[in-house]
């Protein structure tokens, strides 16, 4: 996971925007009474989290796709949160708010040097810490459950994608754009547009230095979840079989021209190039019209065949009775 403090202000105020997230990094008081209101406020969204089957299967799946940590809820519990104290948190907080751990971003009108040099001034000394690192094992699994009070069947399939720092999250990228990335991907006017059979599907690609998975989610009615999944399925051996290189290029467009609208947008640009940072480095956020401009029809026929055999984990959450 990534904890990220981050500020807009005007550029002749960018030094009194650093001054406040350092002073919040490196200064947090950890008041007990400020704890204690904020863990209601999780007991809260946990509860939002749980009521809203879009979001509860979204959470949920990645208890199908992973054993251990990365198969837990990244909010926790009622239980977990309760037996966090405040020695805990600020225990756990000294560990990994080191500067060796700590990634600057700045995008707008500002000075490298000057940066730099408030860089090297306020977290220039610290002591270095490690980043626990976790085992993760990857597994297939599928599972439905049933719900009272709730009219709508929700449905999410899911897959292990390339990592980060393989070209072939690129081929990946195109595919989940070429499945579920709008209004005229595969998925929405097969299953929406041509059958009616759902209002919402969406596609969404999670990809990290040490994890990767693309999901595909769909609100149905109870009756129609296995033939959505069926389509779904299909869709992908259809790929794999017959995409064309005409198919590719306008999915390619897509994908570039979005890139670029992006970067009109400083938090979005921000954000991109953490993450990049994160899991390889920043500058490959700046090679990204170029490697999505270079993905092979051959990759991306590969990865949909992965998926069409059975290469997947499926949940969904469907109403009590008939």
């Amino acid at each position: 996971s990534i904890t990220c403090f981050w500020c807009k202000v005007p550029s002749r105020h960018l030094e009194v925007g650093l001054d406040v997230l350092s002073d919040m990094v490196k200064n947090s008081k950890f008041d007990q009474k400020d704890l204690t209101q904020e863990r209601k406020v999780i007991f809260e969204e946990i509860k939002m989290r749980k009521d809203s089957p879009r979001h509860y299967v979204i959470d949920k799946i990645q208890s199908l796709l992973y054993s251990g940590t990365l198969a837990k809820d990244l909010i926790g519990t009622k239980k977990t949160m309760n037996s966090i104290t405040r020695k805990d948190i600020v225990s756990r907080y000294k560990k990994l708010f080191s500067p060796n751990n700590l990634i600057l971003t700045v995008v707008g009108d500002c000075n490298f040097s000057k940066i730099v040099k408030w860089s090297k001034k306020n977290f220039a000394e610290g002591k270095k810490s490690k980043v626990p690192e976790y085992k993760i094992e990857l597994k297939n699994s599928q599972k439905t459950e049933t719900r009272k009070g709730i009219d709508q069947a929700n449905l999410i399939l899911a897959y292990h994608s390339p990592l980060a720092e393989d070209d072939l999250v690129y081929a990946e990228t195109v595919l989940i754009t070429l499945m579920a990335g709008g209004l005229s991907s595969r998925l929405f006017s097969e299953i929406r547009e041509k059958r009616n059979l759902a209002y919402s599907i969406h596609g969404d690609l999670d990809v990290d230095k040490d994890y990767s998975h693309s999901i595909i989610y769909a609100g149905t009615t109870k009756k129609n979840v296995g033939k959505v999944k069926d389509l779904i399925l299909k869709e992908y051996e259809k790929v794999s079989e017959s995409l064309s290189e005409s198919e590719l290029k306008q999915i390619k467009e897509q994908l570039i021209g979005n890139y670029q609208i992006s970067m009109e947008d400083s938090q979005s640009q921000m954000m991109h190039l953490l993450n990049s940072e994160i899991n390889s480095r920043a500058e490959d956020f700046y090679d990204f019209e170029k490697k999505i401009s270079q993905v092979r029809l051959e990759d991306v026929k590969m990865l949909a065949s992965r998926v069409k055999e059975g290469n997947y984990s499926f949940f969904a959450l469907v109403p009590e009775g008939s």
